[in-house]
């Protein structure tokens, strides 16, 4: 095999397009000595993949597949390594991707032109993974929940770490203020009274901190939760353009002075709220969507939106399964084995690459019945 990639979804997704792909959902949590066990269960679903690959793209060769999955049969290190709960493998014959995933589901395969992530969002919503923006007036920090571990980034020097960086040595002239930064470039701004004057900097300064944290967090794909005070808040907010900051997740405190074993604390309530209401949080948005006119509940009319980039959040039933594929939209075959894809698995894939938002919610919780609903940014 060329490549093997672990638990990098941004990598994958830049390679969406290179299918098809096959996926397997494999669950290895058992005996570390069973390997007879795994690489039979391997076995059983590489002979499926072979076989949807044969029903939904005849013309593909199984061999370059075979070739790389056959290869990881025989690694015992690899099962050494791999002990579960759960491990997702995914090929499009090329590159080898392979994640360890904390929550095991039913072991299954999916051959599809683009990869079947589902698994892995699934896994990392139930484990929720989020990055946190520590926001004062005139500085910021970032943190990163992993794992149940909570940390503080270092934040290279590029980073608009404190206001003063960001917005350079302030130079007077004339009827206006020059700041000059070698890094962020030249802001300017008028002789105002010395209150208006602080509030321009705090916004100048927001915007730059809006698009760093953007381009971070279109690297990690984590939700983003803000913390600071109602005020900071709504500033920040103002500048934001990033679909990936919490619109229901705050911590309304400052940050200031806190340890980050104090700041974990103050996420605590945040990630209850996450595990208990989060259906009831993306309802509450399709609804308020829905009264707006942007909202969708047929997969079909939710092609062109994807493709497009319009949909900011992908609201998906789990285990759900559409016989369908992108990009055409009249396209809606009975028989799922004559259909090359999962429609579903399409949808996220392409909202997913458009920096939109995917959640998985319980399919008896779908106020209407259908596989996924949309909610659109315009």
């Amino acid at each position: 095999m060329e490549t093997m990639v672990k638990n990098d979804l941004n990598q994958l997704m830049q390679q969406r397009e290179d299918g098809p792909y096959i996926a397997i959902y494999l669950n290895t949590a058992v005996v570390l000595n069973d390997l007879n066990r795994r690489r039979l269960q391997f076995k059983q679903l590489v002979n499926e993949a072979e076989t949807q690959m044969a029903h939904h793209f005849p013309k593909t060769e199984f061999a370059p597949y075979a070739t790389q999955l056959e290869q990881l049969i025989n690694d015992n290190a690899f099962w050494l390594q791999h002990t579960g709960p759960q491990t997702g493998i995914i090929t499009n014959s090329r590159d080898l991707h392979i994640f360890d995933l904390q929550y095991p589901t039913d072991n299954h395969v999916s051959v599809n032109s683009m990869p079947a992530i589902r698994p892995v969002l699934a896994d990392r919503q139930h484990q929720f993974d989020f990055d946190l923006l520590a926001l004062n007036e005139d500085s910021m920090a970032l943190y990163a929940q992993r794992d149940g571990s909570f940390v503080e980034l270092d934040l290279p020097a590029e980073a608009p770490r404190t206001l003063t960086e960001a917005l350079g040595t302030e130079k007077r002239g004339g009827d206006l203020n020059f700041n000059a930064s070698p890094v962020h470039g030249a802001n300017y701004h008028g002789h105002n009274a010395k209150a208006e004057e602080r509030d321009i900097d705090q916004r100048n300064y927001y915007q730059q901190v809006a698009q760093y944290v953007q381009a971070h967090s279109q690297k990690t794909r984590r939700p983003l939760i803000l913390m600071g005070l109602p005020h900071n808040q709504a500033v920040f907010r103002a500048v934001n353009k990033n679909p990936y900051l919490s619109q229901h997740l705050m911590i309304n405190k400052s940050p200031k002075n806190l340890t980050v074993g104090a700041m974990q604390t103050a996420t605590e309530p945040v990630q209850t709220m996450w595990h208990t209401q989060l259906a009831d949080i993306l309802l509450e948005r399709y609804d308020q969507a829905k009264s707006r006119q942007l909202a969708l509940a047929d997969p079909f009319d939710m092609i062109k939106p994807a493709l497009s980039g319009r949909i900011d959040t992908l609201i998906v039933a789990a285990d759900a399964n559409v016989a369908g594929s992108l990009p055409a939209a009249d396209v809606q075959l009975n028989d799922p084995i004559a259909a090359p894809d999962n429609l579903i698995d399409d949808l996220v894939d392409v909202v997913i690459a458009m920096n939109g938002q995917i959640r998985i919610i319980p399919a008896d919780r779908m106020p209407v019945e259908t596989a996924a609903l949309a909610i659109m940014r315009y």
